[in-house]
């Protein structure tokens, strides 16, 4: 499972070509796409499609090939196979075969968006793409809303208006958003602000939709338990003269209190 560039070429690692190099053969999402890749690095190489409508058939014929002693690399269109991308099937009749499976890290959207959306990514929640439509969107959403921590979601272009619209009816206008645009691409930008405000930009035209994007929300706050003012007390004391890791630690044992929510309230404290 080889993570492959998500815009950037050169973001690409010596490992990922090593393994295209070595392997017999390379599963790909999307042929055309990954004759570009290999292309840039100056790899030749035998492609066969391995995409979300053929996945079950192709699986199998992957798996004959691995049986045969083959090797096999699967790569997306862009980013870390199985991460809203083909791949999951393949790996599981894999391991059922009693067939190894390698992950061979790399660039992922999901990680890059956390990297640099200015929030704290503890805990996290990942959607991938909504569905374009129907109850089980509006589920999905109304879940989402409910959650503690960071709620990421993907999302194209000509659906991006439509679904901040959706989640702004959800989460509410003043929610903060970072949203990241084309990442690692020539036209990266990542807007901070609320679901309102980034809405206000994109009905008044001055936020160019063009690309791909990663929605990132804040969840709701922890709710207070008791003593939570004693908890942060001790924290804004600590906190002066010793790093977050070992504040935490000792509120715990002064306060008798969850790591959980403890934890919790240094993150707030720290931020602020």
């Amino acid at each position: 499972m080889v993570g492959t560039p998500i815009g950037n070429l050169m973001d690409i690692s010596r490992r990922a070509i090593d393994i295209l190099t070595s392997v017999d053969v390379i599963a790909a999402e999307d042929t055309r796409v990954s004759r570009k890749l290999l292309s840039n690095i100056g790899l030749k190489k035998r492609i066969i499609s391995h995409h979300r409508y053929n996945e079950h058939g192709s699986s199998q014929g992957i798996i004959g090939l691995l049986k045969e002693g083959k090797s096999v690399a699967l790569v997306s269109d862009s980013g870390t196979p199985c991460l809203s991308d083909p791949g999951a099937v393949l790996v599981s009749e894999a391991r059922k075969a009693k067939i190894n499976v390698l992950a061979i890290p790399g660039p992922s959207a999901l990680t890059a968006a956390l990297s640099v959306c200015g929030f704290y990514s503890k805990p996290m929640n990942f959607y991938g793409f909504l569905p374009s439509r129907g109850a089980a969107r509006k589920m999905i959403i109304a879940q989402a809303a409910k959650q503690t921590g960071l709620q990421v979601f993907f999302e194209a272009p000509h659906r991006l208006q439509t679904t901040v619209k959706d989640l702004m009816a959800v989460f509410g206008t003043d929610r903060p958003v970072a949203v990241c645009k084309e990442l690692t691409k020539l036209f990266e930008r990542t807007i901070e602000s609320t679901l309102g405000n980034f809405f206000e930009l994109i009905e008044k035209a001055e936020f160019d939709m063009r690309g791909e994007f990663v929605i990132v929300i804040k969840g709701l706050a922890l709710e207070p338990e008791s003593g939570d003012a004693e908890v942060k007390k001790v924290l804004k004391v600590l906190l002066v003269e010793l790093a977050l890791k070992d504040a935490v630690r000792i509120a715990v044992q002064l306060t008798g209190k969850s790591r959980k929510l403890v934890y919790a309230r240094a993150l707030e404290i720290r931020e602020k």
